[in-house]
């Protein structure tokens, strides 16, 4: 590998901030670029009034030791492991969620426990192999449970069939119930805990862990309102990036964490037909997050409310306050709706005030809370909030990181960037991961 002097990331969530802390930490001679104003990407804080709410339901994990340490080193005493439980709104009850044996005895009733047993059943004599998520969620939980609880929120927060999603997004999260758990507890010979409930988080927002790691870094490195509007490459290397569409950087390391689709598009000159076709069969889902500031001191005790229905547009709602007593006005709360979406930058203001008002109509009907409660309604687009894996993108995917591999100074990074579904300790931990390889191969070390 090569020696290089000076590493150039692009982008400043999570990916691009742990790269940036690193660096910084190693004394590697690094700066970031960022099209917003602040960092954090899609893992920001946003304060109206009082009233603090992240750009989506995000919690830090506990993992992984070296970046769980890192986290609590940098906020120290503002930082709080959280103990609240995630439930699934349907046909008006709650239930646990992941998904647990007990609760689902309770919620089914007698009869359609054992027709839910017999089609888990049914499902693991199959044998069916897993091509996708329809697959996976089938054979861990049959059809009954399946269709009651997974499938329809799958389709609504990735926009696709069942059958057309990677059996990935699920993550870890369908590891919870299995058909010796769900007789076990059915009979009363064993009961389980495991509720996604536990989990650390800042006390002012998720956006302070990246915000901290900015304070901690040399602010100097970092270049806000800087987007990127063209890279610039010759014999496999990047060259030169252009910023704002006025000013070039010449460049020796790239790291970027940007949408893999915007960054080959950026590509100058283009990459070949088979590249731009092959990204443009790749997609990304967006958010549009709806917040109702409430004169209300509390909602329920949920970390995140999850609803699969259709007759909801909305997949998951949490309310802040829930997760640190510092994210709204003493005696007052909040409710974070999120709705996903494919294009949220063609939604005009009257289908955003049309969607507003249905969610508000539901909310006040399951009870949440009345009309005369609300203090203010808020709302914010998030763009990019999920690369969606749909059954065949890993044959997409494959000719794409097959060029991007072909640069000899290019890494790519995050969620976005390497079109994974990913959360923020994976982008920490690959950071480091990063760092250390150039620390050990291909990167000089500045004099601290």
């Amino acid at each position: 590998m090569n020696k290089f002097k000076e590493v150039t990331i692009l982008g400043a969530g999570p990916a691009g901030m742990g790269v940036a802390y690193y660096c910084n930490k190693e004394g590697i001679k690094y700066r970031l670029f960022e099209k917003g104003s602040v960092v954090g990407g899609n893992c920001i804080t946003f304060n109206i009034n009082g009233f603090m709410f992240d750009s989506g339901a995000h919690r830090f994990h506990d993992k992984d030791q070296d970046t769980t340490f890192l986290v609590k080193d940098l906020l120290g005493r503002s930082i709080h492991r959280i103990n609240v439980p995630s439930q699934i709104y349907i046909n008006g009850k709650f239930v646990d969620f992941p998904l647990t044996p007990i609760n689902i005895i309770k919620f089914l009733g007698p009869s359609l426990v054992v027709k839910a047993t017999a089609s888990l059943v049914f499902n693991k004599l199959k044998n069916t192999k897993i091509r996708n998520f329809k697959d996976l969620a089938l054979n861990r939980y049959g059809w009954i449970i399946s269709n009651l609880f997974l499938l329809g929120y799958s389709e609504k927060l990735w926009g696709r069939p069942a059958h057309h999603l990677s059996a990935k997004i699920s993550g870890s999260r369908l590891k919870g119930l299995s058909l010796r758990l769900l007789m076990a507890e059915a009979f009363g010979i064993k009961k389980n805990l495991h509720l996604d409930g536990s989990f650390y988080y800042p006390e002012k927002g998720i956006g302070s862990i990246f915000s901290t790691i900015k304070e901690r870094c040399n602010e100097e490195n970092f270049f806000l309102k800087s987007k990127i509007t063209s890279i610039f490459h010759n014999q496999n290397k990047i060259t030169s990036i252009e910023i704002n569409k006025s000013s070039k950087v010449d460049i020796d390391l790239l790291v970027s964490s940007i949408p893999m689709n915007i960054f080959i598009r950026l590509l100058n000159p283009l990459p070949p037909k088979s590249i731009l076709d092959a990204i443009d069969s790749i997609s990304y889902r967006d958010l549009i997050l709806v917040v109702f500031m409430l004169n209300k001191e509390t909602i329920n005790s949920n970390g995140s409310m999850y609803f699969p229905s259709k007759k909801f547009a909305f997949t998951r709602i949490y309310e802040p306050r829930n997760r640190s007593k510092f994210m709204s006005p003493k005696g007052k709360t909040s409710l974070a709706v999120e709705v996903p979406c494919e294009k949220v930058d063609k939604l005009s203001d009257e289908e955003v005030k049309s969607l507003i008002n249905t969610i508000q109509k539901q909310l006040v009907d399951i009870g949440f809370f009345e009309v005369s409660d609300i203090i203010e309604i808020g709302n914010k687009k998030i763009k990019y909030a999920y690369p969606v894996l749909e059954s065949s993108y890993s044959s997409k995917l494959s000719p794409i990181v097959k060029y991007i591999s072909s640069f000899e100074n290019l890494i790519v990074n995050g969620r976005n960037g390497k079109f994974e579904y990913t959360h923020i300790h994976d982008h920490l931990n690959d950071s480091r991961e990063i760092v250390s390889n150039l620390k050990m191969n291909g990167v000089e070390i500045e004099n601290k």
